[in-house]
């Protein structure tokens, strides 16, 4: 996150690697007080306490958009699925395949196909999770090369944020676990920050960054990892909507250059739209189009903004973290 904190163990000269860490065997307290100890690794195991269907743990490189994806469905199976901003190569492929992972077509991703592991809920067949267990950190270190310096974990579900695993606790995005100064220091901060943000958000809560002055910015989460978007311009260059070839204003065509979408004219402002972007597959873009929009639309510091966060008929309660997560003013109601 580019803030003073303890480094991530497995970083020092000292520590045992990452991927050591990875593949340490899963163990388990009996209420006896014995131990029973399994040859797989405990990151196939580290959604067995997961309360819930669709709660997910994220491991990789946000630099890069580079990760691995665990998820819990229907407290059936895990699926693990990967994730490259870049795309894969034909080498990587191969190297994926031979690990035991296989292209998919989910209803969980946005990606055609996605490469994809997957194993029962309290798999039976040890030896299959061994072989998960295996696959995930090959991918992660040997295929996706993500170096173990940069490798961090956030985990989420439909209510929002959750715990990362107690092993993985100094590698957490969470902006408050590494450290994040209270206010936010600048664009590419609040980038980082939105990043994590939007993309534990609970299911229909929104996030609206604003001043009158010169505008909104907002995201209202939906199911599935669905969220809309929004900017408001509140100075537009007339009352029709702009045409992508033809801006009115400097700020229509710095919106334009950015990927937002005019959907709604008014003589008092226009309306722009990113559409309803998968936010979990990767928060990363749509944040840096917010920040982007925000700039667009004539802020200056990020300390001109002010934040209003609710959940959809639960109030702030459930989402009042978010505004210290961002380091930005909440809005006084």
């Amino acid at each position: 996150m580019g803030h003073p904190s303890t480094a991530p163990r497995g970083d020092d000269d000292t520590g045992d690697s990452i991927w050591d860490v990875l593949a340490e065997p899963h163990v388990v307290e009996y209420h006896t007080g014995e131990q029973g100890r399994f040859a797989h690794s405990w990151l196939v195991s580290c959604l067995d306490d997961c309360e819930s269907a669709g709660d997910r743990v994220r491991l990789g490189d946000s630099t890069t958009g580079t990760y691995v994806m665990l998820s819990l469905f229907m407290e059936e199976y895990a699926h693990a699925e990967i994730f490259e901003a870049r795309g894969l190569s034909d080498v990587q492929r191969e190297r994926l395949h031979a690990l035991g992972w296989r292209p998919e077509t989910t209803g969980t991703s946005p990606i055609r196909p996605t490469w994809s592991l997957r194993w029962g809920w309290y798999e039976p067949d040890k030896e299959h999770l061994a072989r998960c267990g295996e696959a995930v950190i090959g991918a992660l270190r040997d295929v996706l090369a993500v170096p173990p310096e940069r490798l961090r974990c956030r985990s989420w579900g439909e209510d929002g944020p959750l715990d990362v695993p107690d092993r993985l606790r100094d590698r957490d995005e969470r902006p408050t676990a590494t450290g994040a100064p209270a206010l936010c220091t600048g664009w590419e901060d609040l980038r980082r920050r939105l990043d994590w943000v939007l993309l534990t958000l609970p299911t229909e809560s929104a996030v609206v960054m604003r001043n009158e002055d010169h505008g909104v910015v907002q995201f209202m989460t939906g199911v599935d990892g669905l969220v809309s978007t929004g900017a408001i311009d509140h100075h537009p260059g007339g009352p029709e909507l702009p045409e992508p070839g033809d801006p009115r204003t400097d700020r229509e065509r710095r919106l334009f250059e950015i990927g937002w979408t005019p959907e709604t004219a008014t003589p008092a402002y226009i309306g722009w739209t990113l559409g309803t972007p998968i936010i979990w597959a990767d928060a990363g873009p749509p944040a840096t189009q917010a920040v982007e929009a925000l700039r667009a639309l004539g802020f200056h510091d990020p300390s001109e903004i002010t934040v209003r966060t609710f959940r959809n008929g639960r109030g702030l309660g459930p989402v009042a973290y978010v505004a210290g997560e961002l380091g930005l003013r909440p809005e006084k109601t």
